[in-house]
C-alpha cells in the first residue's frame, strides 16, 4: 500500500468528516460527537498552523494538524514542563486514521510528520483522553511523556467528566 502524506486541502474535508463519522462509534474519537459546529470545525481550527492528509489510492484515509495554544491552565502546565513560553508550544491535534487500515502505519506516519513540524517550530504537546489506551500507548512508545491528568475543558456546556492526559515530547528525545 502506497501511503502519501501531503498538506490537507479543503477538498479533503468531506471525506475526512465522513471517515470520522463512520469510525467514531468504535473509536470514540472525537469523544464529543456529533461535534459542535460539525466535522469541519473539528478538522479546521482557528489556531491551526499546518495540517496533513494521509492518502491511499487517491482517497483521504487520515489527518493530523499542529495548532498554537491559548494561555490557560493546560498550556501553562505544558509550558512549565518544557521550560518554554506558551507562544512556543505546538499542539498535535485532530490525529486519526481509517480504522479499516489499522496497523498499516498511517497513524504513525501522520504523528511523525506533525511531530517533526511541531518540534521544528516549537515544543510539541498534546492531550489525549486517558481512557483511550491505544493512542496513549502509541504516544508513550514514541517518547511522549505524561506530565499530568486533568478534566477536559472542551465544551463546558456538556458537563463532561472526562480525564485527559497532558503529554509533551521532551526536546532531548531522539538526540
Amino acid at each position: 500500500m502506497d501511503i502519501i502524506i501531503r498538506r490537507r486541502e479543503d477538498a479533503d474535508l468531506p471525506a475526512l468528516g465522513a471517515l470520522l463519522e463512520r469510525d467514531q462509534p468504535t473509536t470514540r474519537y472525537p469523544f464529543v460527537w456529533p461535534f459542535p459546529g460539525g466535522s469541519d470545525a473539528f478538522l479546521r481550527r482557528s489556531t491551526e498552523v499546518q495540517s496533513w492528509t494521509a492518502e491511499v489510492d487517491g482517497r483521504p484515509v487520515g489527518h493530523a494538524s499542529v495548532t498554537t495554544v491559548s494561555d490557560d491552565p493546560i498550556s501553562r502546565s505544558w509550558a512549565a514542563a518544557h521550560h518554554a513560553e506558551i507562544s512556543q508550544l505546538r499542539c498535535i491535534s485532530a490525529l486519526f486514521a481509517d480504522l479499516t487500515l489499522a496497523g498499516s502505519g498511517i497513524g504513525s506516519r501522520l504523528l511523525a510528520t506533525a511531530t517533526e513540524y511541531a518540534a521544528a517550530g516549537g515544543y510539541p504537546v498534546l492531550d489525549v483522553v486517558a481512557a483511550h489506551d491505544t493512542p496513549v500507548n502509541l504516544y508513550l512508545k514514541r517518547g511522549w511523556q505524561i506530565i499530568g491528568t486533568t478534566q477536559a475543558p472542551w465544551h463546558p456546556e456538556l458537563d463532561l467528566d472526562l480525564p485527559i492526559h497532558l503529554m509533551i515530547l521532551p526536546r532531548s528525545f531522539g538526540e
